[in-house]
């Protein structure tokens, strides 16, 4: 397992489940919370954050319209919306720190209530 958060980070990237990637998440964001953790580093972000060869990802042009919210199919296509809202949050938060780290950035700053990391916790959760 890599030693730093950016390696860390780009390890999810390459997570094509999105359970997985989830558990990953929730393991490193508690380790960097708990000091477990404490070393920034460096790393290369994949292009693209990994996927499951299942289901086919679509242009938005090409997905079967919604349906409205008060049937239970509806309610469960809003599910499955918000669930793609968050993983790709995900991504793009250990996108973020992947890019961006750098060993000389302060700890604090990736530590605040505010940060990538507690955005990235809060989405973690939302998935489970």
């Amino acid at each position: 397992m890599s030693d730093c958060l950016a390696e860390r980070a780009v390890d999810i990237l390459r997570t094509p489940e999105p359970a997985e990637k989830v558990r990953l998440t929730r393991a490193l964001t508690a380790a960097w919370r708990d000091g477990a953790l404490r070393e920034i580093g460096e790393a290369a972000p994949p292009d693209r954050p990994a996927r499951p060869e299942r289901p086919l990802l679509l242009p938005p042009r090409d997905m079967p319209k919604r349906r409205s919210g008060g049937s239970r199919a509806g309610r469960i296509a809003l599910l499955h919306a918000l669930a793609h809202i968050e993983l790709n949050a995900i991504d793009l938060a250990w996108d973020l720190i992947a890019r961006f780290a750098s060993p000389g950035l302060p700890r604090s700053f990736l530590t605040t209530s505010s940060s990538c990391i507690r955005s990235v916790d809060l989405s973690s959760i939302l998935m489970i």
